[in-house]
């Protein structure tokens, strides 16, 4: 028998933000394995596994687009994604006959997923930011509308305002005084 070699790679992962987008209008609740099942799907997809492919220097070996789609598809099969038993812990593993390779290909695989976990929550931090920033600018017009609107408003009635020599309110504080 040939010798086998398996790496593995545990993570840990908060799969409920990185399901939020994918899962954006719909209303449903996802149990565990379900959500490790949608992982594992966008983990295990056509264009990611032909980058794993590409990464692994996997695609050096194929000849024709037949032949990589082989690759790809034996790829599929190998990469496994798991729970690791406990709440948001996952394993990555992959087994074959070279341990170089193996270690490779959990590795572009961890990277994979690491890689969109985190550009999902940089574009959300991204998000967040561009609207903070949308509503400073808002409120700092309305603030300057409405600093012109009193200024506008004190140049007109000031003569009428308390404390403005003899105005109306001070007409009406002699008036109580007498």
């Amino acid at each position: 028998m040939p010798d086998v070699y398996e790496s593995k790679a545990k993570v840990f992962a908060d799969t409920r933000s990185m399901l939020r987008p994918l899962l954006r209008g719909l209303a449903i609740q996802t149990d565990a394995s379900t959500e490790i099942q949608l992982i594992a799907k966008t983990l295990l997809s056509r264009p990611n596994l032909e980058e794993i492919a590409r990464n692994t220097d996997m695609d050096i070996k194929a000849s024709s687009p037949q032949e990589f789609n082989e690759i790809v598809e034996k790829l599929r099969e190998d990469i496994n994604f798991n729970s690791g038993g406990r709440e948001n812990i996952y394993t990555i593993s992959y087994t074959g006959q070279d341990p170089q390779l193996a270690k490779r290909v959990v590795s572009a695989t961890l990277d994979k997923f690491v890689e969109s976990s985190l550009g999902q929550n940089r574009q959300d931090s991204d998000t967040a930011s561009k609207f903070l920033d949308e509503q400073l600018e808002e409120y700092s017009q309305r603030l300057s509308a409405a600093e012109q609107r009193l200024a506008t408003f004190k140049k007109q009635y000031g003569d009428m305002m308390a404390g403005s020599g003899s105005g109306y309110y001070q007409e009406v504080s002699n008036l109580k005084a007498v």
